[in-house]
Order: C-alpha cells, then structure tokens, then sequence
C-alpha cells in the first residue's frame, strides 16, 4: 500500500479514513490484541488509511493507537509530515503503534509495528510483535505509577 504524500494529508484532513475504537480491562487489554489487530487489517484491506484506537480505563490515563502513516509521526502533527516529506513523493503506508499518556516521559511512545504489505502478508507475527509492545507500555506504565506512590 502507497499513498501520494499530499493525497495522504489531504485524505486526514477530510476526515477520509476509517477511525474505529476498542474498549478493554486495563488488566487483560492483551485479550483485545486480535480484533484491535483485525479491524486495521480490514480496513487496510480495503485500501483506507486507519486508526484504530484502544482505550481504557486507567489513572493515569493512556491511550493506545495503531495508526498508518507515512513516517513515524501521529495525526495529530499533520502539519509536521507536511514539513518534513516532499508533497509529490510517493511512499509506502506503515503501521505506527503509539501510546499517549502525561505518565510517559516525553507523553508519547511511537513504534513502527511494520509496512501495511508486511502485516497483511503475515498476520501472526503482526500480531506478536503488537502484543510483545502492548505488555511492554503496561509494564512501564505500571513501573512508572508505582515510582511515583
């Protein structure tokens, strides 16, 4: 999957991407892992750009976000990808996993979970690699509530 860059910018901008969001127990968010995985591969599939959020409920708050992008930087900063891509480029869409949380040092953790060709083409190892990062932020995350009590 490629996307023009500024025909990617410009379908974020108008809303023309599939945005879905997945509710877990803080405690077992790793049981979400498949269908979180499963309704980016759909979406992919289709040939739309995704973003698939899973929330839950934890304090402090975070929020996790499989996200196809360009490069490695959230939605949020589309101006930014405007500024650091050339808008004639063709380039290939990868999956960033991200979490969002004021706990986290810098409130962002953003990771490449690999092209949208690659994790359609081997599902399992997608999906390993998302839980093996999912485990990894709740540990941390758990790590940093319990420096700070």
């Amino acid at each position: 999957m490629q996307r023009n860059v500024q025909t990617f910018i410009d379908d974020i901008t108008a809303v023309k991407m599939t945005q879905e969001t997945l509710s877990g127990k803080y405690e077992q968010l790793s049981t979400q892992v498949k269908p979180w995985l499963t309704k980016l591969v759909t979406a992919v599939q289709n040939d739309q750009l995704a973003q698939i959020t899973l929330v839950t409920v934890h304090e402090p708050v975070i929020s996790f976000r499989l996200e196809t992008s360009v490069i490695n930087l959230p939605w949020a900063n589309l101006t930014e990808i405007g500024k650091v891509t050339v808008a004639d480029d063709t380039m290939p869409i990868n999956v960033y996993m991200i979490a969002e949380s004021e706990a986290l040092p810098s409130g962002l953790r953003i990771d490449e979970l690999g092209s949208v060709d690659d994790i359609v083409a081997d599902q399992a190892n997608a999906e390993q690699l998302l839980t093996d990062w999912l485990t990894a932020q709740l540990e941390r995350l758990d790590q940093i509530t319990e420096a700070e009590a």
